[in-house]
């Protein structure tokens, strides 16, 4: 689809509701405000909620480099591709990090903000020093070199060809609203069932929330491709503690799930000003009050006057 035919959707997501529960300002400008702000004409303020929807922090950083190499490294053993050693992906992914923060720092990484990395603590000059840096990617190293020792991990090399999905965006329907939803892993089981996997990079993740995204990727099996609820299992793998959780993702869960999509979806609608038309005025969404962590923290506090 070309740019110019994209349509701002209300498509939900598990993300999208986290945000939603969030500030609604910052909501407003990740889903509305920023709209459009990637073309080469759009107008100042959509420019500016752009490149601050854009922006990282090292620790969301450390995750989306493991994530992306874990999915390089096992869509190229499902494709038939030779398995570089773990020196080499190593150097080379300590190589890409350098270049990530060399360009975040001088900014250059500006004139391509959807493909190259922006920091938050550049762009707003948080005050981190070069050896923050080196931790991050030296944290990064640690747990690559986790991951290739990994059991589940170290399964999935002996038999690609079980991989059924990586990473790769999908679109379903609940109900009236269309969801997305990304697996890290899927896994045929060869007893006609499916392994979820998804890793973990955080320092700490609330088991309610994982459940709940993980009940999520549940209905996506079994409404999209057919897999029975007790054929279901989601493993939760933190890399950075090197621990492994099975959720049970079964008939409960899944209800709950279509629940959540249900109810947050109409908490989203009720705050538009066309339903049907996806129209949001920003009035609508208030800011946090001044001086709440998670203003201090936004990446939206530029846009927002709270710099």
């Amino acid at each position: 689809m070309h740019v110019a035919d994209l349509v701002n959707e209300l498509v939900w997501s598990h993300s999208r509701s986290r945000a939603f529960e969030g500030c609604k300002r910052a909501y407003w400008y990740a889903y509305y405000g920023s709209w459009g702000g990637w073309g080469a004409n759009a107008p100042a303020e959509a420019r500016a909620a752009y490149v601050q929807k854009k922006l990282t922090t090292r620790a969301m950083w450390i995750g989306t480099v493991v994530h992306r190499v874990a999915e390089e490294l096992l869509r190229d053993a499902r494709d038939g591709r030779q398995t570089p050693t773990l020196d080499d992906v190593v150097s080379s992914v300590r190589t890409r990090c350098e270049k990530d923060v060399r360009e975040s720092a001088d900014g250059s990484w500006l004139q391509r903000p959807a493909k190259r990395v922006g920091f938050r603590e550049h762009y707003y000059e948080e005050g981190a020093s070069e050896a923050d840096w080196a931790q991050a990617i030296d944290e990064i190293e640690r747990q690559l070199r986790g991951l290739w020792t990994q059991r589940l991990f170290q399964r999935l090399l002996a038999v690609p060809s079980r991989i059924r999905e990586l990473e790769d965006m999908r679109r379903f329907a609940v109900g009236d609203v269309d969801v997305w939803v990304v697996l890290d892993v899927l896994v045929d089981d060869g007893r006609g069932g499916v392994v979820i996997l998804d890793w973990k990079t955080g320092g700490h993740h609330d088991d309610a929330e994982i459940r709940a995204q993980l009940g999520v990727y549940g209905l996506y099996a079994t409404a999209e491709l057919g897999i029975a609820a007790d054929a279901i299992v989601a493993m939760h793998v933190n890399l950075r503690h090197n621990e492994e959780t099975k959720h049970a993702v079964g008939e409960a869960e899944i209800a709950l799930a279509k629940e959540t999509i249900r109810d947050s979806t109409a908490r989203m609608r009720a705050l538009l000003v066309d339903v049907e038309q996806n129209i949001a005025d920003p009035g609508a969404y208030p800011t946090l009050d001044p001086g709440s962590e998670d203003c201090r923290r936004c990446g939206f506090r530029g846009i927002c006057g709270r710099r």
